[in-house]
């Protein structure tokens, strides 16, 4: 399967879905994907549309190109310990933090962010790459691992906000730990540092729907 990105290139996702790729440059060899997928350039952003998360579906058959997002290619790489339990967690896409400058290097842990880790103002968007997803992925292969990150648009199925005040409409923000968020009413969220999103169901068994707005753009 291959995503555009807007300047028109492709790559090649080995596995066909986006909540299943992590690529390690320090243990994957490159073959048959040498200069098409595994040799792009962090940061790029790819045009697709929503996954199905654990428990959900794709967009309908009716309706092919609805349910947009946008992915960013980045390169997972927290400092602190990233234990299995704080990815079992989550069992789903869960919020990420840029780490510098380059806004390509992401960690899940909101005291790693840049600037000093204030919990909501670097939050970068989902890591599709999860537990459920990805079994037999352990932690040494996501540390340093190439992942996509949904910074736009639909998600179903988002590790939702165990924190603040979760509901239907209300914004989402970081928050602190490992992999979490916030909910906030959106009346209140002006004046508050960048957001993850806008909450679109209500959480179920750990997981909601998200409209996604978490680009630097």
């Amino acid at each position: 399967m291959a995503f555009l990105n807007p300047s028109n290139q492709l790559i090649q996702i080995d596995t066909g879905n986006v909540l299943t790729y992590c690529w390690n440059p320090s243990a994957s060899p490159i073959s048959v994907y040498a200069n098409i997928g595994e040799i792009q350039v962090l940061g790029q952003r790819y045009v697709g549309y929503s996954a199905a998360a654990p428990g959900t579906t794709n967009p309908p058959a009716s309706n092919p190109s609805g349910s947009p997002a946008i992915y960013v290619l980045a390169q997972y790489l927290a400092t602190s310990a990233t234990t299995l339990a704080n990815w079992q967690t989550a069992n789903a896409p869960a919020p990420v933090y840029w780490t510098d400058t380059t806004f390509t290097t992401v960690t899940g842990i909101a005291s790693e962010a840049l600037n000093g880790g204030t919990n909501a103002t670097m939050v970068a968007g989902y890591l599709m790459a999860n537990y459920v997803s990805l079994p037999k992925l352990t932690l040494a292969q996501l540390l340093g691992g190439y992942v996509f990150v949904q910074v736009a648009g639909y998600l179903a199925g988002a590790y939702g906000p165990a924190n603040g005040t979760a509901g239907v409409n209300n914004s989402i923000i970081g928050y602190t730990g490992a992999f979490q968020s916030s909910g906030t009413a959106s009346g209140s969220f002006p004046g508050l540092p960048r957001k993850l999103g806008v909450q679109l169901s209500a959480v179920s068994s750990g997981l909601c729907n998200v409209l996604v707005d978490a680009d630097i753009f």
